[in-house]
């Protein structure tokens, strides 16, 4: 099909751009966070190149003496990787103690304030659940472990979140495996999670990124499973998972989208008939997909309305309030911060305030400042090109995704500091941390850059054997993760801006990083047995 082609090989040529430009400024510039600030402000510094380039090497050719010797393929690689995982994640929780902090605070807050039978933040007006009623979700969540674990059992929550990165990092293992069907790229996958710090660091943050991936991944997967083997309980499961990840953080809905479109592609299939041309039956296959689709949005809507209905049978309420508008988001995106432009800057808190928190008013509001901002981006080319440079590069290009700043945040409020504490916050502990991330981010982005390249060009080479180029070429499978990434990229040069939002597609090149790294450890060792 050749909508569906032209479609795949723009996906990738639009994310070859983007991650070659993400390995460029991560290759020449590294950012780091103050300790002791009590706001998300990146700062930058000149790489150390030599030193980059050298601790590059060192992970290849580590990673080539480990491909030499076929370790990759046992699936105890895996396994040292959930265990490599627990065992940092709970280092950080035992020794930092974290708590809640910034909207996770006001949320705990506000949990006491319900258990009180005090419903003043969602029933009042300038409430934090007036204001952002999108939280009910994750709210209610954080209701059910306080009835189960009792309030302020932060153990109880950092061990439900090292156990979704455990879900997330098994699951990557598996899509690595449905997608390429290797059992070496799956081993470089595991292997590669030992450097995934980013994401585990946010173990200790309490809040619904990383409870909402768990779900999130499951449905990514389970997606998988249905485009490859075209079993109906795989699409029903993955839309129950999505439902539940949406509920704790409404950024899954970007996921959602993903795989609306993926199912709409995989109506065709990628396999080629005898005669040449792509075999499929069309209307039956759609109509599946379609069901399928619309099953996903119901049982979203439906899982929202049931929180949204609890809520208002509980507070008196008639109708859950608006809250701040989108398009406030979306004009604090586009403006300039004393901090980092397009990143938060009070905007969506403020001028919900200014219009007496009026959610039609604000709209009304917001979508001026809209207008005027677009406007000024018009009459400014050049400024607006740069504005966008930097945002894309400040969320995109941070290797450590604010999480030493959070580890930061979250160990405030401990009396007694232990020396382990100490060591990784604000001691030797953190550089050496940051490094690993930085070197990480480097060589993740150089094997993604690897796998785009041969996928894209792939699609333009003439072969004889049709079959063969159908195998060389990016799948509809592959496609996914793909297409959510490119979306979520696009959704955040808009929205709020945050390296912490990046993390959450951040893991799903993990894959991709994988084929990227055995491929080029495969011409390494041509190369070797040639010149020998």
């Amino acid at each position: 099909m050749g909508v569906k082609r032209f479609f795949n090989q723009f996906v990738v040529f639009l994310l070859g751009i983007a991650a070659a430009v993400v390995f460029f400024v991560s290759f020449f510039t590294t950012i780091y966070y103050d300790a002791h600030v009590d706001v998300d402000f990146p700062h930058y510094k000149n790489e150390t190149i030599l030193h980059l380039v050298l601790s590059m090497l060192a992970v290849f050719v580590f990673f080539f003496i480990v491909y030499k010797k076929k370790w990759l393929e046992s699936g105890k690689v895996l396994v040292a990787a959930l265990i490599f995982c627990t065992a940092y994640c709970m280092m950080l929780i035992i020794s930092i103690k974290p708590q809640p902090v910034d909207d996770s605070k006001l949320i705990d807050d506000v949990l006491v304030q319900f258990s009180n039978g005090d419903y003043s933040s969602l029933t009042g007006r300038g409430g934090y659940l007036y204001t952002w009623p999108f939280q009910l979700g994750y709210f209610l969540f954080g209701q059910l472990i306080d009835k189960v674990f009792s309030h302020g059992n932060y153990f109880a929550w950092d061990v439900i979140q090292v156990i979704c990165i455990l879900i997330t990092v098994y699951l990557l293992y598996q899509i690595a495996w449905e997608l390429f069907e290797n059992k070496r790229i799956c081993g470089i996958m595991a292997l590669l999670s030992f450097g995934m710090l980013f994401f585990y660091n946010y173990s200790t943050f309490i809040y619904g990124d990383i409870l909402s991936l768990a779900p999130q991944t499951m449905a990514l997967y389970l997606t998988i499973l249905f485009v490859k083997k075209e079993r109906f309980v795989y699409g029903i499961l993955s839309a129950v998972c999505m439902g539940m990840a949406v509920l704790l953080k409404t950024n899954c809905e970007i996921a959602m989208i993903a795989i609306g479109i993926i199912l709409f592609f995989s109506t065709w299939k990628d396999e080629l008939g005898e005669n040449g041309y792509c075999s499929y039956e069309p209307l039956r296959r759609f109509a599946k997909r379609a069901f399928l689709i619309l099953l996903m949005i119901l049982v979203v809507k439906g899982f929202t309305g049931a929180v949204d209905g609890y809520y208002c049978k509980l507070t008196g309420l008639s109708e859950i309030p608006g809250g701040s508008p989108s398009v406030s988001h979306i004009v604090m995106g586009l403006s300039e911060s004393e901090l980092e432009d397009g990143w938060y800057n009070r905007y969506n808190y403020d001028v919900f305030a200014a219009n007496d928190y009026d959610t039609e008013k604000t709209k009304a509001a917001a979508t001026e400042d809209l207008k005027e901002r677009l406007q000024f981006f018009l009459q400014n080319p050049g400024y607006f090109a740069r504005f966008m440079a930097r945002k894309f590069a400040t969320q995109w290009a941070d290797s450590v995704c604010i999480t030493t700043h959070n580890l930061d945040l979250v160990s405030r409020h401990v009396d007694n500091p232990g020396v382990l504490k100490d060591f990784i916050v604000f001691g030797k502990g953190s550089i050496i941390l940051r490094w690993i991330m930085n070197v990480f981010m480097s060589v993740c982005y150089l094997c993604v850059l690897i796998y785009l390249i041969s996928r894209f060009f792939v699609g333009f080479r003439r072969r004889k054997d049709q079959r063969a180029e159908a195998v060389m070429q990016v799948t509809t499978q592959e496609m996914l993760l793909l297409v959510l990434i490119l979306g979520g990229m696009a959704f955040h040069q808009f929205w709020e801006g945050s390296s912490r939002y990046a993390m959450r597609y951040y893991i799903y090149w993990m894959p991709y990083a994988a084929f990227g790294m055995d491929r080029a450890l495969g011409k390494i060792s041509h190369f070797i047995r040639k010149d020998s």
